[in-house]
């Protein structure tokens, strides 16, 4: 199987909401992917990073940039058997398809995961990954969600609830591939897996008073000229 240094790379370079015209598409996608191929040549995971299976995130991942457009029901019938880049990635296809709250609210479960992830990693450049993911695919709906505090506070509200009667299925060492020891160890530096559950519960308060701080900033009164 051919790995990516995971989903992010690939991610990044082929998701573009823009379409200036079918040949120009066309055009950025063969770019966008030669990227990704260069970028996969460039870095070869050893020992146990070799070992992160990633597989089926990546299928649905290349299903969707192809144009299968179907494969999303697929994943919202099983959406804890894919790791969090795959619902960013159907987060901002439904922001542009007019399903903004749906969008709000798998932008905001896959970043809740996404970050539990990073907090599991024993390398700290894990968590950069985090912040591509919400710069890339929230450029649109972040000022969407706060545009209304109380709309935001619903849909958090829900993806935490959500994501506590869950059970993730998917290896949270993806985020591993994102940090710089992939690049020269061949051990992952990661939180065993008996853990995961305590530090997931524990990024989950985190983001609820994360909310609750960039809440109460947004109800605050604008100041007097």
């Amino acid at each position: 199987m051919k790995l990516y240094p995971l989903l992010l790379c690939a991610l990044l370079a082929a998701c573009s909401s823009q379409a200036p015209s079918d040949t120009a598409k066309n055009t950025n996608k063969q770019n966008s992917q030669n990227a990704a191929n260069k970028a996969a040549d460039k870095i070869k995971p050893k020992g146990e990073f070799a070992q992160i299976d990633i597989s089926k995130s990546q299928q649905a991942m290349d299903a969707i940039t192809s144009g299968k457009g179907e494969t999303i029901n697929t994943i919202l019938k099983a959406p804890n058997d894919y790791a969090p880049p795959v619902l960013y990635l159907i987060s901002a296809i439904m922001f542009d398809n007019d399903y903004q709250d749906q969008a709000t609210f798998w932008f905001y479960a896959a970043q809740l995961r996404a970050r539990s992830d990073a907090n599991k990693s024993g390398d700290e450049t894990a968590h950069a990954a985090v912040s591509q993911l919400n710069q890339r695919f929230g450029a649109k709906i972040t000022p969407y969600s706060m545009s209304n505090p109380q709309r935001l506070q619903a849909i958090v509200t829900q993806a935490l609830e959500w994501d506590a009667e869950q059970t993730r299925n998917y290896d949270a060492r993806w985020i591993a591939l994102q940090s710089k020891d992939v690049l020269t160890e061949s051990t992952v530096d990661f939180a065993p897996k008996e853990k995961w559950q305590e530090i997931d519960a524990l990024t989950r308060n985190q983001f609820r008073q994360g909310l609750e701080q960039a809440l109460s900033k947004l109800k605050q009164p604008a100041p007097a000229n």
